[in-house]
């Protein structure tokens, strides 16, 4: 199958190349950043330390680019092999980063941290099996691309994005948020008011801050009544105790709360 070889060098060159622009251009085209900032937080920084780490980070993608080039103008055995090993000296890297440092960022692939997962295994392990096919050698593939190997290519692309926590943002986190628009999991819901956002919309209305001074308790007893939730509580007045009935509507409009001061026997006074 000529043409399962002749699709991993450019695939190989796009991630290599990707990479390396990551790391030498801080993730934004035309935008160098602090390589330190960059490095802080990373396993790289744990095993080089913060002085030896940046210049370390920064020449690994210089290297990254050199192979890219190497495998997209001329493919062959070498490069092929040189992938091999850069891409099993991740597998290596990212053993260590899981025993020292198991929080921390691999710095792999951009300036986004994510915590290190099996997803980062599973992508070396994929690279290091491209370039394994690539060293069987094979002709440049561009020059004639055959179907089978572009639908290769761009299988082999998409699976690298989906093990890349890095790339989330492009990818996973507008399709959760696509399937919650159309799924809607709390459409069936009961839709009830919570009993503190009412609490809150009634001591931010005017009503509260011109009888709170009467109030004597928490809240006793509440129910809700024609697109009102009353809340009752004790109160004391000058002429003795009494009971405060607060109508809050349960749209939270603090402008047309409603309240009531009673005594044992009478309507004291209404508001």
């Amino acid at each position: 199958m000529t043409w399962l070889t002749q699709a991993q060098p450019l695939f190989l060159a796009g991630v290599f190349g990707w990479s390396g622009m990551s790391k030498t251009l801080g993730g934004d085209l035309g935008d160098l950043g602090d390589l330190g900032g960059r490095v802080a937080g990373t396993a790289l920084h744990r095993l080089l330390g913060g002085r030896l780490a940046p210049p370390a980070y920064f020449l690994l993608g210089v290297a990254e680019i050199a192979l890219a080039v190497s495998l997209a103008v001329e493919p062959g055995r070498a490069s092929a092999l040189s992938a091999a090993v850069l891409s099993g000296g991740f597998l290596v890297y990212l053993g260590y980063a899981a025993v020292a440092t198991p929080q921390a960022s691999c710095g792999c692939l951009g300036k986004r941290k994510v915590r290190q997962s099996w997803r980062g295994f599973a992508r070396a392990g994929m690279l290091v099996a491209a370039a394994m096919v690539a060293a069987t050698g094979a002709p440049a593939w561009w020059h004639r691309p055959p179907l089978a190997g572009t639908v290769l290519l761009l299988a082999e692309t998409a699976l690298f994005i989906a093990l890349s926590a890095e790339l989330d943002n492009l990818w996973l986190y507008p399709l959760r948020r696509l399937r919650v628009r159309v799924r809607r999991p709390l459409a069936g819901a009961p839709d009830v008011v919570p009993l503190q956002a009412t609490v809150r919309a009634l001591v931010r209305s005017t009503a509260w801050r011109e009888t709170a001074h009467l109030v004597t308790s928490d809240i006793l007893e509440h129910w809700d009544a024609e697109g009102h939730r009353i809340l009752v509580y004790n109160a004391r007045t000058p002429d003795g105790g009494a009971t405060a009935l607060f109508a809050v509507p349960l749209d939270g409009d603090a402008d047309a709360i409603r309240f009531t001061l009673l005594d044992e026997q009478e309507v004291v006074a209404a508001g």
